[in-house]
């Protein structure tokens, strides 16, 4: 037995009568989902309770953002170089750009490093990461830090992209 012709199209004409009233009704329960109400005033910044320990930071009860937009720094280094020789030439590379790193505190560093193979550079940029620690701990002590191969660039480039703490401190105790 066939299936008449206008059966068929009725079942079709169904299934997408269906998915229309579905999406319709997702939509309407997006939209009756209650936004936060907006403060009229901003709060004021917290400080550090009278009653916190006397040798508790004053800075670790403000809250710390990382800003967006990075210092970019390129420089070259020996990827043969023993790690003392590595922390040397972290630390001239860096004293180039110390009017721009001056009392600032990196909260990530994104550190891309050209190695031969990328197994290679990922573990340079790791110790370049390791080196601007032990060069510059109060700017890099705290940091969150990712290592990547650069594909493009030749053996022993690093770039470096700095994101700073935009208020508060990095240190956190």
């Amino acid at each position: 037995m066939k299936p008449r012709r206008g059966s068929m199209s009725l079942i079709a004409l169904a299934g997408w009568l269906f998915a229309d009233l579905l999406l319709g009704l997702t939509i309407i329960m997006l939209g009756a989902q209650a936004a936060e109400p907006a403060s009229p005033e901003p709060s004021p910044r917290p400080t550090a309770s009278p009653s916190a320990s006397p040798g508790a930071s004053k800075c670790a009860a403000r809250a710390a953002g990382v800003g967006s937009r990075p210092l970019k720094i390129s420089f070259r280094v020996d990827p043969a170089a023993r790690n003392r020789e590595l922390v040397t030439q972290v630390k001239t590379a860096l004293r180039a750009h110390k009017r721009r790193l001056a009392g600032r505190h990196a909260g990530m560093v994104l550190t891309f490093g050209a190695n031969g193979a990328t197994g290679q550079g990922v573990q340079l940029a790791g110790r370049v990461n390791e080196a601007a620690r032990h060069a510059y701990p109060s700017i890099f002590k705290a940091a969150a830090t990712r290592n990547f191969h650069d594909l493009a660039a030749p053996g022993g480039s690093i770039s470096m992209e700095i994101y700073f703490v935009t208020e508060g401190c990095a240190d956190k105790r």
